[in-house]
């Protein structure tokens, strides 16, 4: 059985709204207490495999859940029981049996959840939907980490009635779109308590406190993370949807997702993550910018405004929480600028919560995950033409970086944009395409260019905001000085693109 699902983190203010609006549709509520099992070292996680016993009203019922075709997707085994009392062999024709019988005398319980469902059945066309609005939570060892929120799967029919079912609910409600599973957040909750433990911490942390543990990193993609497909719409596809996730799981975290209230560092490394996604999915539509489906340009073109009120945002964060500290740490005459200061237009936390972007997230899940994604029908050998364009971009850095001291300000910054775009779509190539080790070198010419163009941000922060003239001419003295070593030591790092050139033949094995 496939099992296709959108979750929703439902926000406190939003709770009283949905449960009225539930009350209309409610077809029935249940109860449900689950015990999920793994091994010690999480194999059965570091699989995206989850194993349960779940007490359904009075029924127990043994389920395994394995990766689907993509990221709402599970392959989900189903087996009534007659009590709590894990049974393996109900998998020995199944998909789960391999994975399950490698690591059967290991396997132990690991964490429980403790929920309250709300049920309704919504039938839209020839299309039919279960909208479960779960209340409680989950433990491990006395860790408990709280749940609300709302799902919405697919029984039958089409995908894209889901997907217009969860944007009416969405909307009307102010809901938070939310990729991690119950048994990704279990997961992560008993690997807190292990460490803790390891460590000799206590384990008598509120939920607010735990929620709090769960969220510290800011989500980024796993290294490696590339695509192995022969199928070009297919590495499109993944790859966008890998991208599209880091933005949607970052936005969520500055969203304030589980009831978290972040502090503006923790919130600053959210939103650099989420735009880093953002840049990502940007670059994937960019290299096959010539075949975009107009679903995915449509997509494309309405988060570009995003992408830039964003940036604002970020550039506030480099200056105030990068830059600044340098300065007051060089001597830099007081007092030191607001955190917050009245000219940034765009609180970035109210930006990620908002309906109409949250909105927009769902809109371009709906566009890879229904499709079409590209149009490549009559188009002979696009692999070749991929190739070409690839080639014509890092021929372009090579000859910008040649001469990087010399060209302007703002062609420094697009020659930057130029290697990110490329080292991003070069990363979901599988590993052995860089052989000789280009993506070390593009990571470390991002950087240091971006060392450079950080120092432009602030240069330009201050000349318009700085508390006094005093403060003025001493962080534009630093600062025209820091340029000039920073950029330096970028020229160096650009000297080394000279030997090296992307493999790219892996896209046409």
């Amino acid at each position: 059985m496939l099992e296709q699902e959108l979750k929703f983190f439902v926000p406190e203010s939003a709770r009283p709204g949905l449960l009225t609006a539930f009350d209309a549709v409610r077809t029935g509520s249940i109860t449900l207490n689950a015990i999920y099992f793994d091994t010690p070292e999480r194999d059965l996680a570091r699989s995206s495999i989850a194993l349960r016993l779940r007490k359904e009203g009075e029924q127990w019922v043994q389920t395994v859940k394995l990766p689907g075709p993509d990221t709402l997707s599970r392959i989900e085994i189903n087996h009534p029981r007659p009590g709590p009392e894990l049974d393996l062999s109900l998998y020995q024709d199944t998909p789960a049996h391999a994975a399950l019988a490698r690591y059967a005398d290991q396997i132990q319980a690991r964490y429980q959840t403790r929920i309250q469902r709300e049920l309704a059945l919504i039938k839209q066309g020839q299309s039919e939907l279960e909208l479960a609005y779960d209340v409680g939570h989950i433990e491990s060892n006395g860790l408990k980490l709280l749940v609300n929120e709302l799902e919405i799967e697919l029984i039958k029919g089409e995908s894209l009635t889901m997907f217009e079912v969860g944007q009416r609910w969405l909307y009307k409600h102010g809901l938070i779109l939310e990729m991690r599973s119950k048994s990704e957040r279990g997961d992560a909750l008993a690997s807190l308590a292990d460490r803790r433990r390891a460590k000799s911490e206590s384990l008598d942390l509120t939920p607010e406190q735990v929620a709090a543990a769960l969220t510290r990193k800011a989500y980024d993609l796993p290294k490696p993370h590339f695509v192995d497909t022969e199928d070009l719409e297919q590495f499109y596809s993944l790859s966008a949807t890998m991208s599209l996730e880091q933005v949607i799981r970052n936005a969520a975290l500055l969203a304030g997702v589980d009831g978290i209230r972040p502090d503006s560092s923790r919130q600053a490394d959210y939103l650099a993550l989420m735009r880093v996604g953002l840049r990502r999915l940007r670059s994937c539509r960019k290299l096959f910018k010539m075949w975009l489906s107009a679903s995915e340009g449509y997509a494309n073109t309405r988060l570009t405004h995003y992408f830039g009120l964003f940036g604002q945002a970020r550039d506030h964060d480099l200056v105030h929480l990068e830059i600044t500290p340098l300065l007051l740490q060089a001597g830099m005459p007081g007092p030191a600028p607001e955190p917050t200061p009245a000219h940034l237009e765009h609180d970035p936390v109210q930006l990620a919560s908002a309906a109409e972007f949250q909105s927009l997230l769902l809109s371009n899940l709906q566009s890879l995950i229904c499709g079409p994604t590209l149009e490549l029908n009559g188009v002979p050998q696009p692999e070749h033409l991929i190739e070409a364009r690839i080639s014509r971009w890092f021929q372009t850095i090579q000859l910008r970086s040649q001469r990087f001291a010399q060209i302007s300000q703002d062609k420094q910054h697009r020659l930057r944009n130029r290697i990110k775009s490329l080292r991003y779509c070069l990363e979901f190539l599988p590993s052995a395409a860089d052989k000789q080790g280009l993506h070390k070198v593009l990571r470390e010419c991002q950087a240091l260019i971006g060392a450079v163009t950080d120092v432009d941000v602030a240069l330009d922060w201050y000349a318009q905001h700085a508390a006094n003239p005093e403060q003025a001419q001493f962080a534009r003295d630093w600062l025209t000085h820091a340029r000039q070593g920073r950029a330096a030591h970028a020229q160096h790092a650009l000297n080394a693109l000279d030997q090296h050139q992307p493999q790219t033949e892996l896209l046409r094995r």
